[in-house]
This record gives structure tokens, sequence and C-alpha cells, in this order.
């Protein structure tokens, strides 16, 4: 049952006390920023220096001097040292911000090993862990970016287990009322040298530069409803000797709280209540680091009142405190670089990841660091899960920046398809991978159509948003730009873009967005979903006598090429050799094709590959000699080819022919480039060369024949 005599809406603080979330607590030289956005277990130090690890669950994100979020990790298997140790090998990003997964070294016998020549050791390295896996005591020796391994199997009942660590993580360490997930463990008779890698012990109690000053009533919270409180007081009293009448509830409200630093203050709101004690608790957890240099950097954490969400009606509750659950940052104000209109922050909206969204923001100034942060962490769990005892998940809290963006780089991963198209302006890319589907894309504003657009929004007293839109089309999404607020929406459309390149499939152009290449493009797409090139082909055909098509001819052949290699990928040969036809007879003579447009003549590769492979299946020799004449006999400079797939077609189509020395020299080039010899053995365009002497000989030395 929900709290009773709760108020509708939400009540906002006192302007001069702003909610700790709304990131708007500042004074002259420091603010107050929001790191992460959910709920904290733990935050850790390195080497006493200002570099700081925050955890949430499996989730670590790196820290820096200046309190950016620089990093994200994600491991189970995380020590308290601050190695990552897996059964296949270990990590040290802790320590290097390397994320690949390094070898150990040999299993060194340590059972002849004395307790002194152990301990020698163990002082030797930079880190020691010791494990009990698979009944199997080991050692595991840091130093220098290696780890070396002791057996000491024979000294296996001296390791203690996990929990002794987990009961001292909860207890002491960690800030959630949960363990913290970390592993750790003792050797008997040695005490670990102190660590690299250490816990910022957290303080619930005021710190001397805290303090409260006041305290805005919200509502009376109701633990349990009306009628159960009735009822049990009454059954109380009846069969309970000594009963007391159970709480009708307790008050609720903001607590405004000052920090003062270096003779400045800072303000800000949170929420607090009347239920711990007679002083009012305002559910911040202080993280101040013992060594934090000259940085001076002080953390806060807000978590969940409670594990379970349900005990004492706590849901309840959430509206007026969940936005501020995370962790905060006191930092010296970083200098802005080139002023936008208002200050905004990066949103994503639209289909989700199964992986992190996550990328960074360049300036204009070569001087100001990249704004690092992940757009949206991971795919909603279910409903029934997000509605749970434990809340949502942790993520980076994207900063509120008041500078104007150069470029955006981010990377997108889906596991849906083995194929995905992204839509950005006019201009498409395919990506193809046999097993998932990774984007990295980089975005370039247009720095006048920017600024611009902030002029557009105008300088009102709320935070602009820059929205990375993925609305979901056939195939993929399109991705839509723009800035917005409460009042006014302004779409970019000037951005250009790049992104990563599979092998062999066609790569989009840039392109102008004028109203020729609009209608191409509009064609283009609308023939690839209907898998009929006639729409396109007739936007061509009304182009070509007006010579209106040449100044498109990069863009031309990325969409002949990838209308090909869909149209074969979906069996449509027909409609391919149509395709095919009109390029040859009307197309071909009037792009200038040059092999100094690089991209252009990747493209062209492709679709004579195309070409080559619809008129081999379809026995139609016409139009494989159309592709043979124009492009491999004239257009392409075979020695300097780097397409294998596109050679090995054309090898074939030499085959099938008979012309033996230009498919042995075709051949012999793609063995240069790495084909796979096993695969001219296999595919019976070759059969009739299997007993070819030179065939053999040149197959011979890297593979053998059948």
């Amino acid at each position: 049952m929900l709290g009773f005599f709760m108020n509708s809406a939400v009540a906002a603080p006192e302007k001069e006390y702003p909610r700790l979330s709304a990131n708007q607590s500042a004074s002259q030289d420091y603010e107050i920023v929001k790191l992460i956005d959910g709920p904290i277990d733990a935050l850790y130090q390195y080497n006493n220096q200002s570099l700081f690890i925050a955890q949430s669950g499996d989730d670590l994100w790196k820290i820096n001097s200046t309190g950016e979020v620089i990093d994200h990790f994600n491991t189970s298997d995380l020590y308290s040292s601050g190695l990552i140790l897996a059964t296949e090998g270990f990590i040290d990003w802790v320590f290097t911000g390397d994320k690949q997964q390094k070898s150990y070294g040999e299993i060194i016998d340590a059972s002849s090993y004395s307790e002194q020549q152990l301990l020698d050791a163990f002082n030797h390295a930079e880190i020691v862990e010791f494990l009990d896996k698979n009944e199997k005591g080991l050692a595991y020796l840091y130093q220098n970016g290696k780890v070396e391994i002791l057996d000491i199997s024979n000294q296996r009942d001296k390791i203690t287990d996990l929990v002794y660590m987990s009961h001292n993580i909860r207890t002491e360490y960690n800030i959630h009322q949960d363990e913290t997930d970390i592993n750790g463990n003792h050797f008997q008779s040695y005490n670990k040298k102190p660590g690299l890698f250490s816990f910022i012990k957290s303080e619930p109690s005021l710190p001397r530069y805290a303090a409260i000053k006041g305290y805005e009533k919200l509502t009376y919270h109701r633990p349990v409803g009306v009628v159960e409180t009735l009822l049990e007081n009454i059954l109380g009293a009846i069969f309970v000797s000594n009963h007391s009448t159970r709480e009708f509830g307790y008050e609720v409200g903001y607590s405004h709280v000052e920090l003062t630093i270096k003779n400045q203050v800072l303000k800000f709101s949170v929420l607090s209540d009347e239920e711990f004690g007679p002083k009012r608790n305002h559910g911040i957890t202080w993280l101040d680091p013992k060594f934090a240099d000259a940085a001076g950097l002080k953390f806060m954490a807000v978590n969940y009142r409670r594990k379970y969400l349900a005990e004492l009606n706590e849901k309840s509750l959430l509206p007026y405190y969940e936005e501020d659950v995370g962790l905060y940052v006191l930092r010296k104000k970083i200098p802005p670089n080139q002023s936008a209109n208002a200050a905004w922050q990066l949103n994503y909206t639209g289909l989700h990841s199964y992986y992190p969204i996550w990328g960074y923001i360049e300036f204009s100034r070569a001087d100001v660091t990249p704004a690092y942060y992940w757009l949206h962490k991971r795919r909603p769990t279910p409903a029934a899960a997000m509605t749970g005892d434990y809340g949502r998940k942790a993520e980076i809290a994207s900063p509120i920046l008041k500078m104007l963006p150069k470029s955006l780089a981010f990377n997108w991963q889906d596991f849906k398809d083995r194929n995905f198209r992204l839509v950005i302006n006019n201009r498409d890319a395919w990506f193809y991978n046999a097993d998932d589907t990774r984007i990295a894309i980089t975005l370039e504003f247009d720095s006048d159509e920017i600024a611009q657009a902030f002029k557009q929004i105008g300088n009102i007293n709320e935070t602009t948003q820059l929205n990375i839109d993925m609305v979901k089309k056939p195939y993929g999404a399109e991705l839509i730009v723009y800035l917005k607020n409460t009042k006014k929406e302004v779409r970019l459309n000037k951005l250009r873009f790049d992104y990563q390149e599979q092998a062999f499939t066609p790569k989009s152009p840039q392109v102008s967005s004028d109203k020729n290449q609009t209608a191409l493009f509009i064609a283009y797409e609308k023939s690839m979903l209907e898998l009929n090139p006639n729409v396109f082909l007739q936007v061509l055909e009304e182009g070509v006598p007006k010579n209106e098509i040449v100044p498109y001819a990069s863009s031309i052949c990325y969409y002949f090429a990838r209308l090909a290699f869909q149209l074969n990928i979906d069996n449509k040969f027909t409609e391919n050799v149509t395709l095919m036809n009109f390029y040859f007879d009307k197309i071909h003579s009037l792009i200038n094709y040059n092999q100094t447009d690089d991209l252009q003549r990747k493209n062209l590769t492709i679709f004579a590959s195309q070409v080559i492979y619809t008129g081999s299946n379809i026995q139609n020799t016409e139009l494989t000699k159309k592709a043979i004449s124009t492009f491999v006999e004239q257009d392409f400079d075979l020695e300097k080819e780097t397409n294998r797939a596109f050679l090995f077609n054309v090898a074939c189509y030499y085959a099938l022919n008979h012309n033996k020395p230009q498919m042995l020299k075709i051949i012999s080039r793609t063995l240069a480039l790495g084909r796979d010899p096993e695969s001219y053995l296999t595919d019976t365009d070759f059969q009739d060369y299997w007993q070819d002497p030179d065939f053999i000989n040149l197959i011979k030395p890297v593979a053998v024949a059948p």
C-alpha cells in the first residue's frame, strides 16, 4: 500500500538550496558534480594518488585527479589488491589502463621452499594474491606488468577462504548494505605489504566542513497502511502484554546542507527524515581520501535507503530521492572552452544496445580534455526486475557542459542480427559480423550550424539536451541529432560522420545535402527496402540526359554496389540483371571513373564482384563478360587489387572459360594476399584443374591437393 498523505507532485526545494542531483551547487572556484548515477558499493584509491575506482557490482569506473570519469571496466574477478584474476589470465587495468587479458607465466613448484624463501618471494613482488583454485593452493606474484605463479599446494591449508575479506568489506568499507563484489584472501603468517590499491573508508557522520542549515518539510510518511496499523494495535492490546502502539509514521523533507571549502560555500538539498534518530539523517556517505594530493577531491555517495525497497513501504519515497542516488565529487571547477548559450548535456534515446553505448566528446581547443561518458549503460532488464527491491542499475551520469562540441565519438553494439544498417543525413552504413554487430561512429559537427542552433534554443534557465536518437528502420536504424529543451527542438543537418569499415562490404561516401542527392538517396532506399531496383533506376533515367548524375558519381557507385550486394543475398537475380545492365548501358560512361577516388574504386570493385557472381550463378555469360571487359581488362590494375573476394570471382571466371594463364596469375595474387588455398580445392569451378601440374604446384606449397 502506498504511503498515506503523500503529495501528488514531488515538491522541489528552495532555489537557494538546489537538489544535489541538479548539478547546480557551486562557488566561485568549486563545484559538486554527479559522476555515477545509481547505487555505489565502494570507492578505491590507487597508490595514495589522485586516481580512484568507483564500484557498483561488477562495474568499475576510473576517476582522474580532476574528478572526471575517464574509463570503465566490467568484471567479477576483481581482487582487493586491484588485480583482475581469471582462469585464463590476468588484467592490470587498474594500474595500467590496459584492458587486454595477459597470460600467466609458468607455474613454479614452490613445495621445497622454506618459509623464509616464500616470504622473500612475496616481499619482492609488487602485489601478492593467494587463491585456492581447484583445491590447489597458488600464490600470484605481480611484478613489472607480469604475473608469476607459485604452486604452494603443500601449504594450501594456510590460505583462508573469502568469507574473512567479505566480512571486513561489508562491515568497514562497503557503502551499500550488501557485500561488495570483490575477492580477497589471506596467507597464514604473512602480512601483506601496504597495497597499491586501497579502500576509502566511508563515514556516515558529517565532516567538519559540512553543516545542516535548515529543513523543509515535505510530507508525513506512513510505512504501513492505516488499516494494518489499527488492526495490529487492537490485536496487540488484546493478546500481548506490555504492547506498545505501532508508530504512525515520520516526517520527510529536504535538509539544507552547506559545505565550506577555503572560505567558499556550496549549498544543496537532500532528502532527510527522523526515522533513524532525533537528528535528521541527510542520507549521505562521506568519502574523503586520506591522500588526495593537491587536487583535494572529496566524494559523497547517496544510496537507496534500504536494501529491500518494499520494507516499510520505501518505494513510495522513491520519487523524492531516487534522482539523488549516485556518486558525487566536490572538485575545482573545470575551465570552460567555448561558451555555449546554455548549459547542455548529452542524451541518448531510441533503440537500446545489449552492451554499453560509450564514447566521448572533443572540443575545438586542443588543450581541453575530452569529456568521457557512457550514453546508455545497457539494455534495460525486464520490467519485473526494474521494479524489484534493488532499484536501477548504476551508470555514468552525463556531465553538464558549457562549451560547444567539435565531434562526438561513440560505440554501439547489438546481437539481434548478423547485419545492421545505420542511416545518418542521407548516408547509410552497413555492418556485417558473423557473431555480433559493433558500430564505431564519429560525428563531426559543423561549427556554424551548432553555434546557430544554440542561439535558436536560447539562454533559458534549464539544461539543453544534445540528443542522439536511434530511430528504428528496416534492417537497422536512423540516427537523428538535435538540440532540445522544453520549448524548442533544433535538428542538426550538416553532420559529417565516419565509421568502422568491415572488409569487402560497400562503404558509403560523405554526401552533400542538396535536393538531387536527397532524391537519389530516397529512391535508392525505397529500392533497397522493396528489393526492386526500378524506383532508383527511374530517378537515374531522368537525370542521365540532363547530366545531373555526374557530381554524384561516388554516391551512385555505392548505391549500385549496395543494391547488387543485397539483391544477391536475397536471391533476386532477375532484378539484379536489370540493375547491372542499366549500369553498363547508361551509367559507366558518364561517371568519369577515376582510380584516384579510392572509395569509389572500392565500391566499384564490390559491384564488379557481384556482377561476376550473378552471371555465373544464373549462367548469363554475356553479363559476366561485361564485368570482365569493363573492369578487369580496362579499368582495374589487378596487380594492385587487394579485394580477395573480387579476385576469387575473377579467377572462377577464367577457370570456367579455360583461360589458364590468367587464372593462375589471379590465384597467385590472392594467395599473396592471404586467400585460403583450400578454397580452390573445394570450389567446383576449378575442378578441371585439380590434377593439373601447374595448378597443383601453385597451390601445393600452401595446401595439399585432394
